[in-house]
């Protein structure tokens, strides 16, 4: 699995995965059920300059997760998603340790999640992460004081940001060559004068 921070180029992939969740993954995501033209729209408004989009990827390159992390002046809000096919996979903890980790280093001091209070994936990650959790009126609030990084964190950072991306590319690339090879193969396969017009 790869992990790596999205860009303004990658909107439709962000768009194209909250549109496949079921209606109640919406719900757990957005702490309501949306429809598509809402969702749409929500992703038109995401800024991938000021605020962090994280995707993990399967050995295909496609998006299996996404992890949200939208700056704010004084505390930062997180939000989580993973493809129902690949939930108890620990790719919701990962997501979460990475962007806890890119939240230290952009310097950020404090970080929330809401969800509600039936959640309970969310709720195990948080408790995992030592995030204090509070619940009221259906719905919960998970935050984690961060602390100033040191030097062994901003190493680990630059490694696994350098990693992630290289992986990425290389994954993609031997993604398309699985595809070309599947064309090529299928080409071969077509019977004697399929490519001949008829008489």
């Amino acid at each position: 699995m790869i992990i790596r921070p999205l860009t303004v180029f990658e909107r439709e992939n962000v768009r194209n995965f909250y549109l496949s969740l079921s209606e109640d993954d919406r719900r757990r995501r957005f702490c309501c059920t949306l429809a598509d033209e809402t969702i749409s729209k929500y992703v038109d408004r995401l800024n991938f300059t000021r605020d962090t989009i994280l995707g993990a990827f399967d050995e295909r390159a496609q998006v299996i997760g996404l992890a949200e992390l939208v700056r704010g002046p004084d505390q930062s809000e997180m939000a989580f998603s993973v493809r129902a096919d690949r939930r108890g996979q620990k790719i919701g903890t990962k997501l979460l340790e990475r962007l806890i980790l890119r939240a230290s280093i952009c310097g950020i001091r404090k970080v929330f999640v809401m969800f509600l209070s039936d959640n309970t994936p969310m709720r195990k990650m948080a408790v995992r992460a030592g995030m204090r959790v509070e619940t009221a009126d259906g719905e919960s609030h998970a935050a984690l004081e961060l602390q100033s990084p040191n030097a062994q964190t901003l190493a680990r950072w630059l490694v696994e940001e350098g990693l992630s991306q290289g992986k990425y590319f290389s994954t993609l690339g031997a993604a398309h060559l699985g595809l070309l090879a599947d064309r090529t193969t299928c080409a071969v396969r077509e019977p004697a004068g399929a490519l001949t017009p008829s008489a």
